[in-house]
């Protein structure tokens, strides 16, 4: 009889080490169920901060590439404009009376319309870490910019380039650069420009930059920001 009330001590014993066991395994298993719903939620809560900080920088793009498509609007407006009177030049059709009465005759190769774009959003974006999210958004606006400012800002310098060496030319050449500065009609300038073959080149040149080199790559700059400007309509949806 001993023996089997040691017997039987020994399996409630070991019932109880088991009951234990199962208890802690337990807790430990709520408490890792705990941290893991803990870190979850702060990664779900930085997560949405970080998406915040995203479209808060997208929306600040989308007001930068609205504002520099206005601007591109103004120049292929103002190129549309006087691009008769180019081709007037280089055609040899304009006349006296057409400098007489039309003084953007006078000032096609000394004057040219300037843009500035607008980097708020581009400078944010760089310094975001683009890899918070599986979106290939913010790297597409990365590459769009760091391309397309490169080639605008390489014509750009042509078309500044043509206008300091003309602007330098007539100044240090002709004595009735005064009167153009001035904007006084200038039958000297008149007569430079019907006659003389180097105001024609000029002409040329400058026309070549604008309408051949820096007009289409602003084509490029505006389909391609329109594009983006479509998908970040599409990040708020």
């Amino acid at each position: 009889m001993k023996l089997f009330r040691n017997q039987r001590n020994k399996l409630l014993k070991n019932k109880k080490i088991g009951n234990y066991l199962a208890y802690a395994v337990g807790e430990i298993i709520l408490v890792v169920i705990g941290i893991l719903i803990a870190v979850s939620l702060n990664n779900w809560n930085e997560n949405r901060k970080e998406q915040k900080k995203l479209f808060n920088i997208y929306n600040i793009i989308k007001d930068d590439l609205t504002n520099d498509l206005q601007e591109i609007d103004k120049i292929q407006r103002f190129y549309k404009s006087v691009d008769p009177l180019f081709t007037k030049i280089l055609n040899d059709s304009v006349r006296r009376i057409d400098y007489m009465l039309n003084p953007q005759y006078t000032y096609l190769t000394i004057g040219f319309p300037e843009i500035t774009f607008n980097k708020r959003g581009y400078d944010q974006l760089v310094t975001y870490n683009t890899d918070s999210f599986q979106d290939s958004l913010p790297t597409h606006i990365i590459e769009f910019y760091t391309e397309r400012l490169r080639e605008i800002q390489i014509d750009d310098e042509l078309r500044a380039n043509d206008f300091k060496e003309n602007y330098s030319h007539y100044k240090n050449n002709y004595e009735w650069w005064s009167d153009l500065i001035s904007m006084r009609s200038s039958k000297e300038f008149v007569e430079y420009a019907l006659n003389d073959p180097d105001y024609k080149n000029r002409i040329a040149s400058v026309y070549f930059v604008a309408y051949k080199v820096f007009l289409p790559e602003l084509t490029v700059f505006k389909k391609r920001a329109e594009r983006i400007l479509e998908e970040i309509e599409k990040r708020k949806k």
